[in-house]
Formats: structure tokens, C-alpha cells, sequence
């Protein structure tokens, strides 16, 4: 061999030992970040494009994993904190699945930095800044605007405009002309009602059950049709390039002439509310309380205190779109039960009846009364907690304890990400036993603070009571007149339709819920129930 092939071989030699002792140095790195915590080493975190995109297998958790592996995760419950660290995409964090742990870390935002990272918040920054992506002093600020809309008053509209549009669903969709019958994809019933009831009652717009259908041009887009178009295609937009557009596929063509034309009715629509509003000032009017009324009169761009533009959209859409679909899902899935525990059901039906006025509809003094209604709600968004991760990005140095594997100290440094996985909160045997089983019973008496999945802290979910409220209208008026039943295959029984039907869970639009199932409606002869 030539002195020049050996010194040449001797170069790249070293280029590679170079290499590797760098790759090892940088992944070193990347373990010592999580203070070298056992968990999960993957190519990709779950979290990014790649993690998320490709399926939940053995070598890659996916966006799913929490669902998915939610009987064994955390090392068969043996560790109340892991680390994640991918080799290949994303950076490094910690997951924990322990309603311990998640207390400590929610309860103490704002009294220890730390901030919501604004990149896992992109499907709802499309439209501008907002509560729920907002940070800060700019969080303080759009809580500050919000939080009187979500009064008594508000939620007296949502019983009365849930009650209304359940009379609207029973005649729009026939059900007045029939006694038995299947509903395929029952979960688009509770997902456009909850959709219609944010629209009214937090916004002041009055859409109908069915519209009437405008021309095939799409220029003919009506408001609500543009807002349905939108709501459903939040992931495309996100996903899909700006050149993705100019395709000639039609469906890009007419999704991408919604969100312009929905952009440029929203900005008329608030520009008129308010005028109305100053006019209303003016003549000496009462000031409206809906939550559109509210982003509208904050509207001021030249004062730190008041919001702009697209924080007053962003607020509108985020509240609208995230809103709807916590609810939404969690209906469609208390039903999904209710179909398939009937005593549960019985239970649910006598309190109504006994609480709930049979030829009024229910006040929000009636709902008050409907303990085992609420706690099977609870119970539904227990298993399939809506929102399915929080997350916060540590500002400053913080000392939990942990419980499990030994009660200890755990450091979580500065820089450092925790991942609080509300699946695996709400699955722990250790707080739930026998997680897997659908016992509206561990609700009864609980407290407010207990109902922990719509989060916790400061920054908790601020629609709780508005969801709740709805949901306990819609089922009171729902289950007065029908009983739910399943759609079994041939010779399947209840258990085994259970483990297909209700496993099949996973994101749906910017919520966690069940995949649409069918069920069976049965007309009730009202007077051969009473209690």
C-alpha cells in the first residue's frame, strides 16, 4: 500500500472515530440532560413530525403510545417520572403519569417559572394569540378579558340553547317519525350540537341545525358553512404548504377558499360587533356578557391591557374549536357507556326523572340535582381525557418528590421539558383501581378540585363548567326520551363490543375522543317510567 493510501485511510480513520466519539459525546449530552432517568430511548421523539406521524410500534411510540400502552407505561407503573430521549429528532424530556407529580408541577405555574411551549400549540396559534397558547403577563391579560363571560347568566343561555337545538336535531333529523332505529356515526350528533352551542352561547351566532345548501360555486360559502369547513380542517391547514394549494384538486381549492373567506367575514364581524357595542355604550344599553361581546370590547391596539386584532380572532376560534370538541367527544363516549352498562343507564334515567320537570325543559338549578348523570360524564372523561398532554418548559431550577420507585427528590433542571400525560394520570391503579372499568361511582362527592381532567392550577381548563353544563342538558333531554343501546356484531356480547369498539380511541381534530361507533335509539313511552 502506497504511503498516500495510508495516510488517506488514516484521515478518514480518524474522521470516523472523530464522528462517532462526538455522536456518543452529543447523546451523553442528551442523557445527562434528564439526569440519566430511565424511560424510553427512541429515533424520534413522540412529539415531532416523524414521532407523531408513523405509527405506535415497538421501536417508536408515536403520538399514541400514551393510549396505546397505557396498562404497562411508566414501567408497569413503577416509576412515577421517565425520560424520553430520542437519537435521532427531538429533544429530551420528561413524562409523567402520576396525578403526584402532575400536582406539583401545575399547582406551582406562576409561583415557579415556567411557560407553555408555543410550538406544541401551532393548530391553535393559526388564527393569532391566545389564552391557551399565552404565556405570561399576555395570559394574565386574555384570562383578565375572559374569565367574567363564564357566568351563572351564560350558562342559564347554554341550558336553554342546548335544549332547543336537541328539539331542533329530533325534528331535522326525523327522529319524531320513528320509535327504533340505528344511528351509523353517532359521534357527529354530539360533536355539530356542541359545535352550534359554543356558536350561540359564547358567540352570539345563530347558526342553524341544518343550513340550507348554497350553490356548488364555492364563492357561495355562508358564514357557518366556511366556520364547519374550518373547524374540521385545523391539521390540514396546519400540515398542508401554502403551495399545496394552488393544486388542482378542488377540495384544497374549496378548504383553502373557506379559512380566506371565513378570515375576511370574522374581521367584518368583529369590526360590526364593535360598532354595536359603542353603540350600545352610547345609548346607555346593558353591555352584553357572551364571550365574542367580551373579546370585541377589549379590542384596542394602542394599550398594553387591551387586545389586537388577531388576539380577539384567536381567542374567538380557540375557544370555538377546542371548546366544542372536549365536549363533544366525551358525550358521544358517556353514551357509548351508557349503551353498554344499561344499569348505569336505569340509574341515570330515574334521577332525570325524578329531578327534571317531564314536559319542561331542565333549569340550571334542576342540573344541580343530577349527581350520577355528572359523575357518568366524569367518569367518560376520566378514561379519554380530552386534552391529552400538558406540557411545561422549566425556566428555573424545581425539586419535586416522587413516590414511586421510593419516595425521593427529583431535580427537574432549568431548560428541561415535562410532559404531564393525562391518560396515564387518570389510569394510575394507584389513584383509580381497576382503571380499565367504567364506575361512575368514584365521582360521587367528589369535590371541584378533584375533577382534575380538565387540568389543574391556575391555567386549568377555563370552559369546565360551560362543557359540563351542556352535557348534563343534552343527557337530560336526551335520555328522557331514548334509551341507548349497541350495535353488536353477531354473537358478540357486551364485554367483548366494549374491548373493540371503546379501545378504538385516538386524536380526533384537536381532542382526544372514541372513533365514530353506531347506536341504537329506542323511543321511551314516557308515563312507563315513572320512578
Amino acid at each position: 500500500m502506497s504511503l498516500l493510501g495510508t495516510s488517506s485511510y488514516g484521515i478518514v480513520a480518524t474522521g470516523i472515530s472523530l464522528l462517532i466519539a462526538f455522536l456518543v459525546h452529543w447523546y451523553n449530552s442528551r442523557l445527562k440532560s434528564v439526569n440519566y432517568v430511565p424511560g424510553m430511548r427512541v429515533p424520534f421523539s413522540p412529539i415531532s413530525v416523524f414521532g407523531a406521524v408513523l405509527p405506535t410500534t415497538w421501536w417508536n411510540p408515536g403520538l399514541h403510545w400514551t393510549w396505546k400502552w397505557r396498562k404497562t407505561a411508566y414501567m408497569n407503573r413503577q416509576r412515577d417520572v421517565i425520560s424520553v430521549v430520542p437519537f435521532l429528532l427531538g429533544r429530551p424530556f420528561y413524562y409523567t403519569g402520576s396525578l403526584h407529580v402532575a400536582k406539583q408541577v401545575l399547582l406551582n405555574d406562576g409561583k415557579v417559572c415556567m411557560e407553555k411551549p408555543t410550538e406544541l400549540g401551532e393548530a391553535l396559534l393559526l388564527w393569532g394569540d391566545n389564552l391557551i397558547t399565552a404565556n405570561g403577563d399576555m395570559w394574565k391579560r386574555h384570562r383578565r378579558v375572559l374569565n367574567p363571560a363564564f357566568s351563572r347568566e351564560t350558562y342559564s343561555m347554554v341550558v336553554k340553547e342546548t335544549c332547543s337545538l336537541y328539539r331542533e336535531i329530533v325534528n331535522d333529523e326525523g327522529w319524531s317519525e320513528k320509535t327504533d332505529f340505528v344511528i351509523d356515526g353517532f359521534n357527529r350528533i354530539p360533536q355539530h350540537m356542541a359545535f352550534l352551542v359554543i356558536a350561540r352561547c359564547g358567540f352570539d351566532v345563530h347558526l342553524p341545525w341544518t343550513e340550507e345548501n348554497h350553490s356548488p360555486d364555492k364563492s357561495d360559502l355562508s358564514f357557518g358553512q366556511a366556520l364547519k369547513i374550518v373547524s374540521e380542517t385545523n391539521i390540514h391547514r396546519l400540515a398542508l404548504p401554502t403551495w399545496a394549494y394552488r393544486l388542482p384538486i378542488e377540495s384544497l381549492h374549496r378548504m383553502d377558499h373557506a379559512w380566506k373567506s371565513l378570515a375576511v367575514q370574522m374581521d367584518d364581524l368583529v369590526i360590526l360587533r364593535k360598532e354595536e357595542l359603542n353603540a350600545e355604550e352610547l345609548n346607555g344599553g346593558q353591555s352584553r356578557g357572551d364571550l365574542f361581546s367580551r373579546l370585541v370590547g377589549a379590542l384596542d391596539e394602542e394599550t398594553k391591557v387591551g387586545l389586537s386584532m388577531q388576539e380577539v380572532i384567536g381567542n374567538t376560534f380557540t375557544m370555538m374549536f377546542a371548546g366544542h370538541e372536549t365536549t363533544a367527544h366525551v358525550l358521544s363516549a358517556t353514551l357509548g357507556y351508557l349503551a353498554i352498562y344499561q344499569e348505569e343507564q336505569d340509574k341515570a334515567v330515574a334521577e332525570i326523572l325524578k329531578h327534571v320537570p317531564k314536559d319542561k325543559d331542565p333549569t340550571l338549578d334542576d342540573l344541580s340535582n343530577l349527581v350520577h348523570v355528572l359523575a357518568c360524564f366524569n367518569e367518560a372523561l376520566r378514561i379519554y381525557p380530552a386534552g391529552v398532554i400538558v406540557n411545561r418548559d422549566m425556566q428555573e431550577d424545581m425539586v419535586i418528590e416522587v413516590e414511586h420507585p421510593r419516595k425521593e427528590t427529583m431535580p427537574l433542571p432549568k431548560g428541561s421539558r415535562v410532559v404531564i400525560d393525562m391518560i396515564g394520570v387518570h389510569h394510575d391503579p394507584h389513584i383509580f383501581p381497576e382503571p380499565e372499568k367504567f364506575k361512575p361511582s368514584r365521582w360521587y362527592g367528589a369535590h371541584e378540585h378533584d375533577i382534575t381532567m380538565f387540568g389543574l392550577g391556575p391555567r386549568a381548563c377555563i370552559g369546565r363548567k360551560f362543557s359540563q353544563t351542556e352535557a348534563l342538558a343534552f343527557l337530560a333531554v336526551f335520555l328522557r326520551d331514548w334509551r341507548v343501546d349497541i350495535v353488536p356484531e353477531p354473537n358478540e356480547t357486551r364485554l367483548q363490543y366494549e374491548g373493540r369498539v371503546m379501545e378504538r380511541a385516538r386524536l380526533l381534530g384537536l381532542a382526544f375522543g372514541i372513533e365514530p361507533f353506531p347506536l341504537r335509539l329506542s323511543w321511551k313511552l314516557m308515563h312507563s317510567l315513572t320512578p
